[in-house]
């Protein structure tokens, strides 16, 4: 007996929302954790007398296991900050229930892997927020972590897939390489597995999706397949129909087309709850409560009902028309043709929007910063994890910026900041852009500074052996003791695509050279 209802719930009116379907071209990462914790932060108010139940549904961690620490964009006028959860979704098949619906049973003691990540960043009014998804392939540095018990040190490795960062520690392992790549700090993180997907679909009561032809997805040995099968047009979805659909690879040709159908499914999650007054409905409401949490895993201070009740309450202000989707440009790598790279500056242009809290749409002014200049500053973040020494960070600081002294007055900032073994030498010649070099042993040293200074992702590099971090400072930096910010961008780099939940009603089309049977 299948959970697709080929008939949508609300009669003429449902049909007519399904025709006014419309493709968009775009590319999106995977959206299991989203669709799960979005929902959880944003609907489990009604559920506040139960907390006691379901706080023991939690599973917690630490919210940081390596040494990076991200830094935090200052108050705007009204003292409100934004916010940063790493939404997260593991293929772990550590339980009876996972191997049931991922299948893969000699993969139950392998640690899982982060196929899902997404930063949800809500602006510091609340008026509007993005998700920003980097693909699983994509070859990151992978800075250096720990277990949670501490027992267990996984040394800094370079290119390797940023999923397999979850894998060395847990969830705090991919906050910290997060961080790493974007320079700002993560508030939480939101982790799901396969079979908290299936129970949220239910729980909800469905979620619509479109075909423009019958699809069988059938399976074959050795070879994959989900075995979902949908007829053509709109149907509801819900249990393990809803994680096939996520897991369909073939039908839409590529994992670009994967990501888009995960996105659509999000999307209409989002319109299904709102459309069916979910959010306000404590029954509807205790039951989402209920099977998200028993499949959750969050950072500690967020593992708390009331905590969670007190972040719904402020992300239910932010409208659908201005939550904002996108994934971050990609290309082939180099170094491997079959797996991505970060393309750059669009990448690092992304980052320095979110730093400076800049909305990813066009429906509204920017937010007010606590200056005048047209980007707040970005603070160092207060609590890092595992705090770094200091006083004992070897750093040397040359002039390359053509201004006179610079060497010398940045240096007596960083001793002003507790960085007492900066020293200023002579040298540096010129050059347009700052630079702090660093050998792989001291990126968390490295990180520390640059949050301190303010400096973008863009100006750290791995070079050399040793101890000692050389920080170049160039054309781009020649007053101030912290990096300038003020010429952060106003908008998305053009291969960057934005859309919101409100405007992405596509129906998928699924390709007809995949491994696809029509009935």
């Amino acid at each position: 007996m299948t959970d697709v209802q080929t008939r949508p719930p609300g009669g003429r009116a449902a049909a007519r929302r399904a025709a006014g379907q419309r493709p968009r071209r775009r590319r999106w990462l995977r959206i299991t954790a989203l669709a799960v914790g979005f929902v959880l932060v944003a609907g489990c108010g009604a559920g506040y007398w139960y907390y006691q139940h379901l706080n023991g549904n939690f599973q917690a961690g630490e919210l940081n296991l390596s040494d990076v620490t991200g830094a935090r964009t200052a108050p705007n006028a009204a003292g409100q900050t934004p916010l940063n959860i790493l939404l997260i979704g593991t293929d772990n098949r550590g339980t009876a229930a996972n191997v049931a619906l991922g299948g893969g049973a000699d993969d139950a003691n392998r640690p899982g892997l982060a196929d899902v990540q997404m930063l949800l960043h809500v602006s510091a009014d609340r008026s509007n927020a993005s998700l920003i998804s980097i693909p699983r392939d994509t070859l990151v540095d992978i800075p250096a972590c720990h277990s949670e018990d501490g027992k267990t040190t996984y040394p800094a490795v370079k290119k390797k897939m940023i999923n397999e960062a979850l894998a060395r520690g847990g969830p705090g392992c991919l906050v910290g390489t997060w961080q790493a790549l974007t320079q700002v700090h993560v508030d939480h993180y939101m982790m799901v597995d396969f079979a908290g997907v299936a129970n949220m679909a239910t729980a909800v009561g469905g979620v619509p999706v479109c075909v423009n032809m019958n699809l069988w997805d059938r399976y074959q040995k050795g070879v994959g397949g989900t075995d979902l099968k949908l007829p053509k047009g709109v149907s509801y979805i819900q249990g393990e129909d809803a994680l096939k659909w996520l897991r369909v690879r073939d039908a839409w040709g590529d994992d670009i087309g994967r990501t888009k159908a995960q996105h659509l499914y999000l999307s209409a999650m989002v319109r299904e709850l709102k459309a069916k007054g979910s959010l306000t409905d404590p029954g509807r409401l205790m039951s989402l409560a209920e099977a998200a949490t028993k499949s959750l895993s969050v950072d500690k201070p967020l593992a708390d009902i009331r905590k969670l009740y007190e972040l719904g309450t402020e992300l239910r202000e932010v409208p659908t028309e201005r939550i904002t989707t996108l994934t971050v440009p990609v290309d082939a790598a180099k170094s491997d043709p079959d797996r991505l790279e970060l393309r750059q500056p669009d990448t690092e242009q992304i980052w320095k929007l979110l730093l400076a809290d800049r909305p990813f749409d066009d429906k509204g002014p920017a937010p007010a910063a606590a200056a005048p200049s047209p980007a707040p500053t970005p603070t160092p973040d207060p609590t890092p994890a595992v705090p770094v020494a200091k006083a004992g960070v070897q750093l040397t600081v040359q002039n390359a910026s053509g201004a006179e002294l610079r060497a010398k007055e940045i240096t007596a900032a960083l001793v002003h900041l507790g960085f007492t073994d900066a020293t200023a030498i002579g040298g540096g010649g010129n050059r347009p852009t700052t630079q702090l070099g660093y050998p792989a042993a001291q990126a968390a040293q490295a990180h520390a500074v640059a949050a301190a200074l303010g400096l973008p992702a863009a100006a750290l590099k791995e070079s050399g052996t040793g101890k000692t971090l050389a920080l170049v400072i160039g054309a781009d930096w020649p007053t101030g003791a912290t990096f300038p910010v003020t010429a952060a961008p106003t908008q998305l780099p053009k291969s960057a695509e934005a859309v919101t939940a409100d405007d992405d009603k596509s129906c998928m089309t699924v390709n007809p050279q995949g491994r696809i049977y029509t009935y």
